[in-house]
């Protein structure tokens, strides 16, 4: 398993460890708004597991390897231009050491060492009035920088976004209630009794640890901070390389960040949903130029990639690629279209595929002639039923409708399973279409003075599916569609059954890949405009024919 995903596994396990610990003890302080006796009963029990040795183990595990983790992630950044809410959790993540040391020492640090009673009356008397606002700052950064952590590992879950209203509500109501119980059981607590405190000698070495690790701690941020700035003084006079961006602006960087970080260094929005954790895809690019100067795809990037389908090695995620030479690349999914919540709409057609289909085109007979008497409601309800009709049985046999044009419709089979299943299908679904319209004219005979009459054509081949469409439509990108030359020749051939007076022509390569066999005599050479041959077809009248060749193989 890759390092790179071991270590986030790594942090989103200890950081769910730190928080839960936080929000338990968050939910005993609001005990607090009860009384300071309950608050004291919450704590033993909570003790009972943060305090016995493996729970103590655990937590300081978790603490201390979320810690060098998220350091580790601050200075491998190569920038800091980042969303807003990551903008937070970094910050708040680096200063909660700042407020929580002195609290850990001067709580669990003082009872290990000298064996001082930490529960609730003493700890609060100790805090309250003066360290009150500092430990509801302390509270509000721990809070923040874990919900924000749990927002950005689930937010692509369906069911998480389901549950957010209600998640919002606790992540509100628990620090809330938390803090007021503190406040509460302090006035309680300081309208009492004087608690134990600790002697001069243990107060001073405590501030003396704390002080230790306090000034530790900046010292070591300071000197990553260093690091940082000297490393990108460094590379300003390092080796630069090229970045394209197709339809964009060009760019010259140094080797080390990612692709997304290029581009978000340079202010150029690009579409990362998981923050570039290699969980969304939603950063990929194709590469147009300069991939054999690229290094490869590590397993990550290619095991996310192969889920989603990607085949093509141009195919790169943003936040995995870092660029070693110059490239010129096209992002794939514009970053202001895509959200959270369309991220498990995604598929394969995003981005282009290729692939072995079978086309239909189908079209009504003397449509303009039809409708140039007619009422425009008559038009549309009758237009309406035949579509109907005639849609219904291309889905009833697998087949995806890609449009509608007036009176004619465009069909795909063949998007999954074999291409001799697709195939098939198209030809059940045309023998079926001709059925359901004999359905519609018998029951709009008392509307219609002749019947209504189609043009089926079919043609299989190599064709790229995609969703196409404007960005700035609001409904852009809905709609799979298929593009090639097997859509064009699908085309024509419903164009020849005006001339040659039949219901639905066939190519020569749909019957091959189908399988089956029909008559010789349907057989025949048709030109079509475009092509330098002419085009092996079938032609019927109805559906008999197939109708007994997919008998026969079924």
């Amino acid at each position: 398993m890759p390092t790179g995903l071991h270590i986030r596994r790594l942090r989103v396990l200890t950081g769910l460890i730190l928080f839960a610990f936080a929000a338990s003890h968050f939910l005993n302080h609001a005990l607090g708004l009860h009384s300071a006796h309950l608050m004291e009963v919450g704590q033993t029990l909570r003790w009972s597991v943060t305090r016995s040795g493996t729970g103590t183990a655990i937590l300081l595990a978790a603490a201390f390897i979320h810690m060098a983790l998220g350091l580790y992630k601050f200075i491998a950044r190569r920038t800091l231009r980042m969303s807003v809410m990551e903008g937070m959790q970094l910050a708040f993540g680096l200063a909660i050491p700042l407020l929580l040391i002195p609290h850990v020492l001067q709580t669990r640090g003082a009872y290990e060492a000298f064996g001082f009673n930490d529960f609730y009356a003493p700890t609060l008397a100790g805090l309250w009035p003066d360290k009150a606002a500092r430990q509801g700052a302390l509270m509000l950064l721990v809070w923040v920088h874990g919900s924000i952590g749990l927002h950005l590992w689930l937010r692509m879950s369906p069911l998480y976004r389901k549950a957010m209203p209600w998640l919002l509500a606790l992540a509100v109501l628990i620090p809330a209630l938390g803090y007021l119980g503190f406040v509460s059981g302090a006035r309680e607590v300081t309208g009492g009794p004087p608690p134990q405190t600790l002697g001069d000698f243990e107060a001073k070495q405590i501030a003396v640890w704390t002080d230790f690790a306090y000034y530790g701690f900046a010292s070591l941020l300071g000197m990553l901070i260093l690091f940082r700035l000297a490393r990108a003084v460094t590379a300003r006079f390092g080796n630069t390389i090229t970045v394209a961006y197709v339809g964009g602006p060009t760019v010259r960087t140094h080797p080390g960040p990612s692709l997304l970080e290029i581009s978000r260094h340079n202010g150029i929005p690009h579409a990362s949903i998981c923050g570039g954790r290699a969980r969304c895809s939603t950063c990929r690019v194709r590469v147009v130029d300069g991939l054999e100067d690229q290094p490869a795809a590590n397993a990550t990037e290619a095991r996310l990639l192969s889920r989603v389908g990607a085949r093509d090695a141009s195919m790169r995620l943003a936040c995995q690629m870092r660029p070693r030479g110059d490239l010129r690349i096209i992002q794939l999914l514009p970053a202001e279209r895509i959200t959270a919540a369309g991220v498990d709409r995604l598929d394969r057609y995003d981005w282009g595929m290729e692939r072995e289909v079978t086309v239909m085109f189908s079209d009504m007979r003397g449509f303009t002639q039809f409708s140039e008497h007619r009422l425009p409601y008559d038009v549309v309800f009758i237009l309406n039923r035949y579509l109907d009709a005639l849609s219904g049985a291309i889905v009833a046999e697998g087949g995806y409708v890609d449009k509608f044009m007036g009176d004619g419709v465009m069909a795909i089979f063949g998007m999954t399973g074999s291409e001799r299943d697709g195939a098939r299908s198209a030809l059940r679904a045309a023998v079926r279409m001709l059925d359901h319209l004999e359905e519609v004219n018998h029951t709009l005979a008392e509307n219609m003075d002749e019947p209504l009459t189609i043009g089926i054509g079919i043609h299989s081949g190599h064709a790229v599916l995609g969703r196409i469409g404007s960005a700035k439509l609001h409904d852009a990108g809905n709609r799979i569609t298929a593009l090639g030359d097997t859509v064009n020749t699908a085309s024509r051939l419903e164009n020849a059954t005006k001339e040659h007076g039949a219901s639905i022509a066939v190519s020569g390569d749909s019957v091959r890949i189908a399988g089956i066999a029909l008559p010789d005599q349907a057989k025949g050479g048709i030109p079509l405009r475009g092509k330098k041959n002419d085009v092996t077809a079938y032609l019927f009248r109805d559906g008999k024919a197939i109708s007994n060749a997919l008998a026969e193989v079924s």
